[in-house]
């Protein structure tokens, strides 16, 4: 069997921690450059990297249109493999720059050795001439590392936000607010990205602002349960891959992703209805977390990697 050692995961603008397991999974070397447009930076040293080191397999994390463009190049050149690990982000743009910067290389995703959806949902809008080449492979969840698994539970409930415009945040914190149940619902993530949300803080709503990864595991490790979701089809979130990985009740957005990918695990609930995200706060906060059902979803994880492992071989 080929050393995976020679796969080097590629990330620009911002880095995923899906991508960081991804890594690790895969025995890969992580390159990363923090840049903004043009990417001028990022395909220099992408470039000077790539040439100097020839990897034999490059994983590409998408959005970043141009980087697929250059690994086109790239494999060119040196003769690499290119995987393409597809946010939905890449392939529905929702915004302008979306439309410029990402839709025009959505055709070069035919150019790929493989294309890596997150979900089987998904599937739905990868263009139908590289379905063929397309394997589902959950967030590896299984590689995150749980320092505090001693701590005491505590009664509070944690939604790490990244503040998107797809997140009913708001939607939660009213109701958390507006509930006569003694809750306390902490908000990680740099609020100051939707700070209009900060007027809603109160003795039940705490917003952590950054934490460290010491403090976020400590945080989640204490929690009761874990509240996150996604207004946007076709999507999941690595805040739900974490509940399921420190052994928490978790509660999602009825999407219909999500339902495929976390039932029987998660409690469902829909954000357009106030009624129902009582009901699930009421519901969430007496749930107990279900080994059965969290041994399944590891199964699948573990399956879908090997899936991976397995294309990446015959490639």
């Amino acid at each position: 069997m080929r050393d995976q050692t020679d796969i080097t995961v590629i990330a620009w603008k911002k880095l995923s921690r899906r991508s960081e397991l991804l890594t690790q999974a895969l025995n890969g070397k992580m390159l990363f450059f923090k840049d903004n447009l043009p990417y001028i930076r990022a395909t220099i040293k992408t470039f000077s990297y790539v040439i100097r080191q020839k990897p034999r397999v490059l994983l590409l994390q998408l959005p970043q249109g141009p980087l697929l463009l250059e690994a086109y190049f790239l494999k060119k050149l040196i003769g690499c493999k290119i995987i393409a690990d597809v946010h939905t982000g890449f392939l529905l743009s929702t915004e302008w720059k979306g439309l410029v910067l990402n839709a025009p290389f959505v055709k070069l995703l035919s150019l790929a050795d493989i294309v890596v959806a997150h979900n089987e949902t998904q599937i739905e809008i990868i263009p139908k001439n590289v379905k063929n080449k397309t394997v589902v492979v959950y967030d590896p969840w299984n590689f995150i590392e749980i320092e505090n698994n001693t701590i005491k539970q505590e009664k509070y409930m944690v939604f790490p936000a990244s503040f998107a415009p797809d997140e009913p945040l708001e939607e939660i914190i009213k109701a958390v607010n507006a509930t006569k149940q003694p809750l306390k619902l902490y908000i990680t993530g740099n609020w100051k990205h939707a700070p209009e949300l900060k007027k809603y803080e109160t003795e039940k709503i705490q917003f952590t602002g950054f934490l460290s990864n010491q403090e976020f595991n400590k945080l989640l490790s204490g929690a009761s349960a874990i509240i996150t979701g996604t207004t946007r089809e076709y999507t999941t979130m690595m805040s739900a891959w974490e509940a399921i990985a420190y052994n928490k009740p978790l509660a999602v957005t009825a999407t219909k992703t999500l339902k495929t990918m976390y039932s029987p695990y998660a409690i469902f609930y829909n954000w357009k209805n106030k009624q129902d995200i009582s009901k699930m706060l009421q519901t969430i906060s007496i749930t107990k977390p279900n080994p059965k059902n969290r041994a399944n979803l590891k199964q699948k994880t573990l399956q879908s990697l090997d899936q991976l492992k397995q294309k990446i071989e015959e490639n």
